[in-house]
């Protein structure tokens, strides 16, 4: 039994999961905390074609064949913003809710933390982290260079907030060498904690390999954008300390009632050949200590 379970990250969508239904699995799963992050695009579902397309993607980003896994990869964003899944459209949301997630921390502040998402092309992304971050449960920035559509440059006044502040930058990468570039911010703010969210992807090992050479650079293991081969392969490549548990619930991985099942990649955890105490730091540990003195 893991000590301390801390889902790092997951979004708030109360039309595929409510939140009573999230605490009654947090209970079930041993999930003492989840980070939450608002929505950022219309609710889907992913069916059995998705998860074919995906395995496809992840074939080729992790083979000689990268430059056809970053074109699909790219594809999932089309030209005019929408997010497409097995032809499906969905609407991306410029400016994510915040509100949302500050409703939910504050009815359960014993049980949830929260992102603060910012999109620079919307909005001024100061004026919003200023909005948030003293108030409790608060723990880190949350930004989306893939679906918002901007170069990684654009958050240099954001990764300088985090760094005086000293609270993580959670980040979702692009396909292209601006939307992707994850050596940008490690190397103009050698003091700001990165963590990109899924693996690296879509670059995995080259990330891999730059990471290990950057202290403060981690990644989330989330998201069906990893099997457990590759989450496995992930953690082997970085060790322990730089791998944080997280979900990217509620999408993917269908519990028996079609809603999500939060115990998927843990279960993967539980069951791997990982010592006791790099399963400890995976699926707690590290997240507590990043966030620090906020975790309370």
């Amino acid at each position: 039994m893991l000590k301390m379970v801390i889902d790092g990250h997951y979004h708030l969508e109360e039309r595929l999961e409510t939140v009573e239904r999230l605490l009654t699995q947090m209970d079930r799963h041993g999930i003492v905390r989840i980070a939450l992050v608002p929505a950022v695009q219309d609710p889907f579902r992913l069916g059995a074609a998705a998860y074919k397309a995906l395995k496809l993607m992840r074939a080729a980003l992790m083979s000689r064949w990268q430059g056809l896994g970053l074109l699909l990869y790219r594809s999932l964003v089309a030209s005019n913003g929408k997010f497409v899944v097995m032809g499906k459209r969905c609407s991306i949301y410029d400016q994510p809710d915040n509100r949302t997630v500050s409703r939910v921390i504050q009815a359960h502040p014993d049980r949830f933390y929260g992102w603060i998402f910012v999109n620079p092309r919307a909005a001024d992304p100061i004026q919003e982290m200023n909005k948030w971050m003293g108030q409790p449960g608060w723990v880190g920035v949350k930004t989306h260079p893939f679906m918002h559509r901007y170069p990684v440059a654009m958050l240099d006044e954001v990764a300088a907030y985090c760094g005086n502040k000293d609270v993580p930058l959670l980040m979702h990468l692009g396909g292209d060498r601006e939307r992707g570039d994850y050596r940008y911010l490690p190397e103009r703010h050698p003091g700001l904690r990165v963590i990109y969210a899924h693996g690296g992807l879509p670059f995995y090992r080259e990330l891999w390999d730059y990471a290990r050479r950057k202290e403060n650079v981690l990644v989330d293991i989330s998201s069906p954008y990893l099997d457990e081969p590759l989450r496995f392969g992930t953690i082997s490549a970085l060790g322990s300390r730089k791998c944080l548990y997280g979900t990217d619930g509620p999408y993917g991985y269908a519990d028996s009632d079609g809603s999500y099942d939060h115990g998927k990649i843990l279960g993967e955890i539980l069951r791997s050949p990982l010592r006791d105490i790099d399963k400890e730091r995976i699926t707690g540990g590290n997240f507590s200590e990043i966030i620090g003195s906020r975790r309370k």
